[in-house]
């Protein structure tokens, strides 16, 4: 109490009422004055508002200086120090204090300032705030035009708006595509909130009647599905863009608590023609289908689009993507040399940053051509310049995962992997490589519901019949994996990676005549030779074709290896390692089986150079160690573990894990001819577990040769003959 009465007794000596109740009052004073004036003189509604503000804020300047000023007939003079009259200026401390008060004081001013001012213009726009919300999604809007054909419209504008959304930095926004393929399914707006894991969505209609466009509004909450806000809008299809913005616009100002004025979102999507946004739509609605067949489609769709409008930066953007799709990779759909798809889209995208040099669907296309380039350290910040885009742009958190795996990256790949299934879980790319990823790390129950998903939610998808392919192959289940490949090739006939896996499986059974008339490129010759046992054709063709390419590492490898299997052991380690000289060191220990360095360190110890052999070894092994780290749980690690074992001269623990690859669903003919396991030939354990595979493989065999009827009947007839 004692420190309270000192505190009293200085404030009544220093006269700090004194001087705070005349402010208070000249505040009053001035309030009364503001009200009468600003409605008199017609000043801005706010300027009554900032006045207030304004002199509030001062209330603790003043009160401050009032400890150390007083207020005489003199005027103002400094308070002493004491009761002995000393007069003590203000030192750096209090000037500090001083300036410290100012900014706090004016800081919470303008804070409040900003948030009347953004009510007020919330107020006149009609976009009071309804909910504080941080997740939205948009779902598909319903074509209501007089001859139903407008979906392709209907559809554009969803993704669009989605986008626009998306670059709020404070506002989750689910991928348009998810919403789209959840109203197809028949869901009401508030089950698809849901299902995307949002707050708030956004749905309405759409009815075109010639050129002019009225959309109906409704924002939804999600928890209890109440309305929160309704709109009707009508414009000219010529003014599409300028009604997205302001629906994007209206929609942040309802669920912020900041205002957004017309100028703070930008539409980078919009063109001058009205055909050429309709020739683009048309193009994006063949895109979404996601099969060969539709993405060639859409490239003549966005052709189109950039001939009626050659300024139309988005059209440019979508064409690159095409080329990126079209490409001939593990990943892509395959009809165009990789080389050529890269130029294509980078030709492409120069025109399109050219016109709009901050879109973000461009850059991450990019990163896909520089991916292509194996620029990775470019395609990585090209995907992270595009998220910082519009921080919800699903497609580029998922090729940053498939990156970021390829790197080795494992746990930065699955946080990418992660945000591109929170913001798009109803697609067929985010479906398919989160049910990859299950698989390889052997959750195949998991895996298996995925890929089912996404067959429910795309049936005319061959990537859920691929994905289930994928799984029963990765068990073993060869015969179901051939079914599962014959449905998906079915539905994309052209897709080249599709029927890649397709062929393998079924040469992996060796069914060379099966194969046959789906393995019509020439790469595939060797392998039918090799399975039909034309093993002087097969030689024949390998020296053709080492006379033909003498400086390509990978045609030796592969003669190499073919010697190994079926022919001469020291012609085929001579093929080893003249390979060697040839090929990349960052290529030798590609994953998950780390070839063709275990089969090089196998030559090199043949020939007594275990010194060579044991660096590649131990780099395998590092390898291996990284993939068992990154929780991948696959029959390849299996096998390469045995391999590795054996050139380390632990046939006990190469025995181990042979076991286990061919438990794990390990299968392939050639494993009595692997030559890195010749060590083990002899061991009666080997040879049980080559007896155990081969009866495996042939239980197989018999189920799947009843998916072709055609070849079995001619093979029948060819043996009655």
């Amino acid at each position: 109490m004692s420190g309270l009465k000192v505190f009293l007794s200085e404030l009544k000596r220093r006269k700090v009422i004194n001087t705070v109740l005349p402010y208070v009052g000249v505040v009053w004073l001035l309030l009364q004055v503001v009200s009468v004036v600003v409605p008199l003189l017609t000043l801005p509604p706010l300027t009554g508002t900032f006045v207030a503000i304004l002199l509030f804020a001062l209330f603790p300047v003043v009160l401050y200086l009032s400890w150390f000023y007083d207020i005489t007939s003199n005027g103002i003079v400094l308070t002493p120090a004491d009761d002995s009259g000393t007069l003590t200026p203000l030192g750096w401390k209090n000037w500090t204090a001083l300036v410290a008060i100012l900014l706090v004081s004016g800081g919470i001013g303008s804070s409040y300032y900003q948030q009347v001012r953004a009510n007020n213009l919330k107020s006149q726009d009609g976009t009071q705030s309804v909910l504080v919300a941080d997740s939205i999604a948009v779902a598909g809007f319903k074509d209501q035009s007089p001859e139903q054909d407008q979906q392709y419209l209907t559809e554009g504008l969803t993704e669009e708006i989605t986008s626009l959304l998306g670059k709020m930095p404070n506002l989750t926004v689910a991928a348009s595509g998810s919403g789209l393929v959840l109203t197809k399914q028949g869901l009401d707006p508030v089950a698809i909130g849901r299902r995307l894991g949002v707050k708030t969505v956004l749905t309405g209609s759409v009815r075109r009647t010639g050129d002019q466009l009225k959309v109906r509004l409704e924002l939804l909450e999600t928890d209890k599905g109440h309305t929160l806000w309704t709109e009707t809008l009508q414009r000219s299809l010529s003014d599409v863009f300028a009604l997205e913005t302001e629906i994007a616009r209206s929609v942040v100002n309802l669920l912020q608590d900041s205002y957004l004025d017309q100028t703070a979102i930008s539409n980078h999507a919009n063109t001058q023609s009205v055909d050429a946004y309709v020739m683009y739509l048309k193009g994006r609605e063949q895109y979404r289908l996601q099969t060969t067949e539709a993405i060639k489609e859409a490239r003549k769709l966005f052709e189109q689009a950039i001939t009626l409008d050659p300024e139309y930066a988005q059209a440019y953007v979508a064409l690159a993507d095409t080329f990126v799709l079209l490409s001939d990779g593990k990943r892509e759909f395959g009809v165009l040399k990789p080389e050529i798809a890269a130029q294509l889209a980078s030709e492409n995208l120069a025109k399109a940053f050219l016109r709009q040099p901050q879109m973000a669907d461009a850059f991450a296309v990019q990163g896909k051509v520089f991916e292509i380039q194996q620029q990775n350290d470019q395609a990585l910040a090209a995907y992270d310049k595009a998220i910082s885009l519009n921080p919800n742009l699903a497609i580029a958190y998922m090729w940053r995962y498939i990156l970021l795996k390829i790197q080795g990256r494992y746990d930065e790949s699955l946080i990418s992997l992660e945000k591109a299934y929170q913001l798009d879980p109803v697609s067929v790319t985010t479906l398919y490589n989160t049910g990859l990823e299950m698989s390889v790390r052997g959750e195949y129950p998991e895996a298996e519901q995925r890929f089912t998903q996404l067959i429910t939610d795309f049936p005319k998808s061959p990537w859920g019949y691929a994905g289930l392919g994928g799984v029963a192959s990765f068990q073993g289940k060869l015969a179901q994996s051939i079914k599962f490949w014959q449905h998906a090739h079915s539905l994309s006939p052209q897709n080249k990676q599709i029927k890649s896996q397709y062929v393998s499986v079924i040469l992996r059974l060796g069914m060379a005549e099966q194969a046959r008339p789906l393995a019509t490129e020439p790469y595939y010759e060797a392998t039918l030779q090799l399975l039909s046992g034309a093993y002087t054709e097969l030689f024949q063709s390998m020296d053709y074709q080492l006379a033909a390419n003498p400086d390509d590492g990978w045609v030796a490898f592969e003669a190499g290896w073919y010697q190994l299997l079926v022919g001469d052991k020291a012609k085929g380690i001579e093929l080893l390692l003249a390979a060697r000289k040839l090929i990349n060191d960052t290529e030798l220990y590609s994953m998950p089986d780390c070839s063709p360095a275990v089969e090089l360190a196998w030559a090199l110890q043949q020939q007594g150079d275990d010194v060579a052999a044991d660096l590649l070894i131990q780099k395998c092994q590092q390898q291996l160690t990284d993939a068992r780290e990154g929780k991948i749980d696959d029959w390849h690690l299996d096998y390469l573990s045995a391999r590795l074992a054996v050139l380390l001269k632990d046939q006990d623990t190469a025995l181990q894990q042979l076991e286990l690859a061919i438990q794990h669903g390990w299968r392939e003919w050639w494993l009595g001819h692997d030559p890195v396991l010749e060590a083990l030939r002899a061991n009666d354990k080997f040879l049980a577990l080559q007896e155990k595979l081969s009866l495996l493989m042939a239980e197989d065999k018999q189920q799947a040769l009843l998916l072709f009827p055609e070849t079995s009947s001619q093979q029948a007839a060819a043996q009655q003959q």
